[in-house]
């Protein structure tokens, strides 16, 4: 179970006080080579690209891919698709659990996106239950690109120490990198 799908923004489509240069792809190579995990990288606009991918990655072959790394803007329990029109952009936690449609089961989805984990747990934890997924993660916070790449890289790499057990996984970022957690609003649930 060491491997990384990370599904990513298009991040030319949003409006140009948003585009960041930053791309995860980097990241991942990085994470590739240190942790020696097996690594998927795509790049969605769209809520129909989302859902090919989710519906493509549920299937057997990529059982041991037990991260979902969904990079994209957020706000308060949404991400942000950014090829779609203005007015339908935004993807609820409770729509993408429907979309996901057992993709998320038994894994690790982490929410690099601002503010995605911000408000209250019971539209989290619903999605947890309804999606299956063995935790997620994700920021409370605008997050700065820099900062939030340290975060998921250290965080992966916990995970693949620590396989399964949150409790590990939690006390290693805690001790190892409370700060920055603290700064990002980083939870695990």
């Amino acid at each position: 179970m060491n491997g990384i799908i990370c599904l990513e923004t298009e991040w030319e489509h949003t409006i140009v006080k948003n585009r960041l240069s930053l791309k995860t792809e980097p990241l991942l190579d990085f994470l590739k080579s240190s942790c020696l995990c097996k690594v998927i990288y795509r790049r969605v606009a769209t809520k129909s690209e989302l859902q090919y991918y989710l519906r493509r990655f549920k299937n057997v072959e990529y059982i041991d891919y037990s991260i979902i790394y969904l990079s994209f803007h957020g706000d308060t329990h949404s991400i942000m698709l950014e090829g779609e029109p203005k007015n339908n952009r935004e993807l609820s936690l409770e729509d993408l659990s429907i979309m996901a449609d057992g993709c998320f089961e038994n894994r690790f989805v982490h929410f690099s996106s601002c503010r995605t984990f911000g408000g209250g747990n019971t539209e989290l934890e619903k999605f947890k239950s309804s999606t299956g997924a063995l935790y997620i993660s994700g920021y409370t916070t605008s997050v700065d690109s820099t900062l939030s790449a340290i975060n998921d890289i250290a965080f992966f790499d916990q995970i693949f120490r620590f396989k399964k057990k949150k409790a590990l996984i939690s006390s290693a970022m805690n001790k190892y990198y409370e700060g920055l957690g603290k700064k990002l609003g980083f939870r695990i649930l």
